[in-house]
């Protein structure tokens, strides 16, 4: 199953928006502690999630945050 990696952006006024968007959606990833940078000014947040292609990792979203996502696919490289 391919990983993506969602990343998030909203502005400042937007935080409480983006963190009520998730209630009574029904996503595996609700719920969850997803890295985040609005405590440090970035407003930002970032999943890792797996799916068959970008439209069903956007799908685990909300649509108000799915709007506002990138999801970009990823493998692990390995390093020397």
């Amino acid at each position: 199953m391919p990983t993506f990696i969602l990343c998030h952006r909203h502005r400042p006024e937007e935080c409480a928006i983006a963190v009520s968007a998730w209630k009574g959606f029904c996503s595996p990833l609700r719920h969850g502690h997803p890295l985040g940078s609005c405590l440090t000014g970035g407003h930002r947040i970032w999943w890792t999630v797996e799916a068959g292609d970008s439209a069903s990792a956007l799908g685990q979203l909300p649509p108000y945050v799915a709007e506002r996502t990138v999801a970009e696919q990823v493998r692990e490289v390995p390093l020397p």
